[in-house]
């Protein structure tokens, strides 16, 4: 049997967005429970099979056959206490099957580092937004998830100017937070809450150097000031109570 670290998926950044994107559902319905904390469980376990199923689509390594039964396994448990969370809504979140569909796709011919399947990891990763929302108040937000999907997007080209330097990508940067401030304004929703990714702007103009570890914190800090300025203008509360 591997050692169950094998099975650990160590992509810090992955589960800074889940978990801020499905307190961002969460905030917004104002509400927090007991199926809340199980829909969150379950949402961690479908992001931790990706260790698993990374390891088994692999194949070199020794152990696939294992890979496959704890990647199996864990989407089986997900599953589980997911379904009973969200049934009745299978027609309304059904649009959104495209994403997971499109992101393994991606991942398979195009390969995990290729920017159409960051951008697809990135939405896939924020439904969490939709899934928190619906359990704690029955409502499938659609802008809710673009909101939050449009700010997070924004890091797959922060990582590209950051390692590529060049002009094309920083560019790239300055145009999709362009793109990201006029669908907002075209949905009615809050552009302040896109005020963190000023910092995009301003390293994509100054180029400044800043160590990894410093900007894994910095990027922590934008989520979660996205997040207060995300539920309090998108609710006019200062966040949410607990039910």
């Amino acid at each position: 049997m591997q050692p169950v670290r094998r099975y650990l998926l160590r992509e810090y950044g992955s589960w800074g967005v889940m978990t801020i994107s499905y307190l961002a559902g969460l905030g917004i319905s104002g509400n927090a429970g007991m199926p809340a904390v199980a829909g969150f469980f379950s949402l961690c376990l479908l992001i931790n099979s990706k260790q698993a199923l990374t390891l088994w689509m692999r194949g070199a390594v020794p152990g696939r056959r294992t890979s496959g039964i704890v990647f199996s396994a864990q989407v089986a448990v997900a599953a589980f206490l997911l379904v009973p969370l969200l049934i009745g809504s299978a027609r309304l979140f059904l649009p959104y099957v495209i994403v997971p569909l499109a992101y393994l796709a991606l991942l398979c011919f195009a390969g995990e580092h290729h920017i159409l399947t960051e951008i697809s990891g990135f939405g896939l990763l924020t439904l969490s937004s939709l899934i928190g929302r619906y359990i704690t108040s029955g409502i499938v937000d659609h802008r809710l998830y673009a909101a939050v999907a449009l700010f997070f997007v924004a890091g797959v080209f922060k990582v590209r100017v950051q390692f590529r330097k060049d002009l094309g990508h920083r560019a790239g940067m300055i145009l999709y937070l362009a793109a990201a401030a006029l669908l907002y304004s075209w949905m009615e929703l809050p552009l302040v809450a896109l005020l963190p990714l000023a910092e995009n702007l301003a390293f994509s103009l100054l180029l400044y150097r800043i160590s990894q570890q410093a900007t894994g914190w910095t990027e922590v800090g934008k989520g979660l000031l996205f997040l207060v300025l995300l539920v309090s203008s998108y609710t006019g509360r200062t966040f949410f109570t607990t039910a």
